[in-house]
């Protein structure tokens, strides 16, 4: 039986490195950017927003064509080549970088997966899902239970798990999950493995390019292949990962995927779709020529069609379940402007 899959916005054992200590320094890596950050940083004056304001006139007045215009970035010369295979080649040490600076306090916990994922959720959490669940309880050492979780409890996989703010609300909320997750950036692993709740007996991160085998970028990363036996998940998670990886490396990435599922198992993503507000919003300098974008601190943001989603999921052996865009209003309690958003 072919392993399934469903697209939704929401309907689409490593120790921390000792240089954390006191008086710890990192040199940012540098970005085409940096020159104008800089310069922005010493001018005192804000810049008007003109991008953000000229989508949110967009969006918010549901001028499909403006929108269309906008994305076209006409006019605009993309990224330089050199600069833009050193973000894709080199995200680890960017999103490294984003994690020394942020730590945990970033990423709110994802709780409404519960209602976003309901085949992961009990039925009594099904039936409330706001209602309040207790954070995890310290256990056993998540090592020696490793290969006995992977062989009794309903396996989810998070990859791209960053520090936890989608992987341990989900173990909250259903007693019977054994969670396992990986991420790119070791430092990000590292703050998920420092949290006291990752010591629950039912958790296990580490840190893997999902896009490769073997040939992984440190001696401290694995591979997918190397930590999961073949067919032995039942569920995947992809929150805004996707959009994270050059979009030349999603069928080898989703094959990956595929390999350490089981037989029907699911993969459930919610990412960033195609028109967007963060998308319409990127000023000049950004743009790296269709739908690929990359953030001031060196991060992709690649904007997703439904379409295009299917179509990659289903050309490496996956059933499409669902794949669809959702779109919601953001309110932003200070000024009260509207924000319209779109996802897959």
């Amino acid at each position: 039986m072919a392993s399934t899959e469903e697209l939704q916005w929401p309907l689409a054992a490593y120790r921390r490195r000792q240089h954390e200590g006191v008086g710890a320094k990192w040199r940012a890596p540098r970005t085409h950017l940096h020159a104008e950050m800089v310069k922005k940083r010493r001018d005192p004056t804000r810049s008007p927003k003109r991008e953000l304001e000229e989508a949110l006139r967009a969006l918010q007045a549901g001028d499909l064509q403006a929108v269309e215009q906008l994305m076209q970035r006409e006019h605009e010369t993309p990224v330089p080549e050199d600069w833009q295979r050193r973000y894709c080649d080199g995200a680890r040490a960017y999103w490294d970088q984003f994690y020394r600076e942020r730590t945990v306090n970033f990423f709110k916990d994802r709780h409404y997966l519960r209602e976003e994922f309901a085949e992961l959720m009990p039925a009594h959490v099904l039936a409330d899902p706001k209602r309040w669940v207790d954070e995890l309880e310290s256990g056993p050492e998540v090592i020696d239970l490793k290969k006995a979780a992977l062989e009794t409890k309903t396996v989810l996989l998070e990859l791209g798990c960053a520090v936890g703010n989608g992987l341990i609300p989900m173990l909250r909320a259903n007693p019977d999950l054994f969670g396992v997750g990986c991420d790119l950036s070791a430092e990000a692993v590292g703050l998920l493995r420092s949290k006291d709740e990752y010591r629950c007996g039912r958790c296990f991160a580490f840190p893997s390019d999902i896009t490769k085998g073997a040939d992984q970028p440190t001696a401290e990363h694995r591979a997918l292949e190397e930590q999961l036996p073949a067919g032995s998940v039942d569920f995947a998670t992809l929150l805004f990962v996707l959009s994270a990886i050059d979009p030349e490396q999603h069928s080898q990435t989703l094959q990956r995927i595929l390999s350490v599922l089981k037989p029907g198992g699911m993969v459930m993503v919610r990412d960033y779709g195609r028109g967007d507000l963060a998308q319409l919003r990127f000023g000049a300098g950004h743009w790296m020529g269709g739908d690929r974008y990359v953030r001031g601190d060196g991060t992709l943001a690649v904007f997703l069609t439904d379409s295009g989603l299917r179509e990659t999921f289903e050309a490496v052996g996956f059933v499409s379940l669902s794949c669809e865009y959702k779109r919601n209003e953001v309110v932003n309690r200070g000024t009260g402007v509207v924000m319209p958003r779109v996802g897959d």
